[in-house]
């Protein structure tokens, strides 16, 4: 035969000042960790159609594998190239 147990007692109401003294109490910053510069981080961004049709256009004239229904390079890896020689236009220039 199962035993049943009370539920447990419920504690005091916390009052309003003892709320308040834990929201202002605050807290301290997580620390700062170094941060690897080849750590892969993922960034969302939003192109107009005309874009994507022009880069679309530019990834076509691309070299395909042999046989390969696929364009020569993912839309990903064009910008990700597009964002890196700009990148060396930029530093260069300086």
């Amino acid at each position: 035969m199962n035993k049943l147990s009370l539920p447990p007692q419920r504690s005091k109401p916390t009052s309003e000042a003892e709320i308040e003294a834990i929201i202002n109490k605050g807290g301290s910053p997580a620390p700062k960790q170094d941060v690897n510069p080849e750590t892969i981080r993922h960034v969302n961004t939003r192109l107009t159609e005309g874009l994507i049709r022009q880069i679309d256009a530019l990834r076509a004239s691309r070299p395909r594998k042999m046989g390969s229904p696929k364009m020569g390079i993912s839309l990903r890896d064009w910008i990700v190239e597009a964002v890196v020689e700009k990148l060396e236009r930029e530093t260069a220039a300086k």
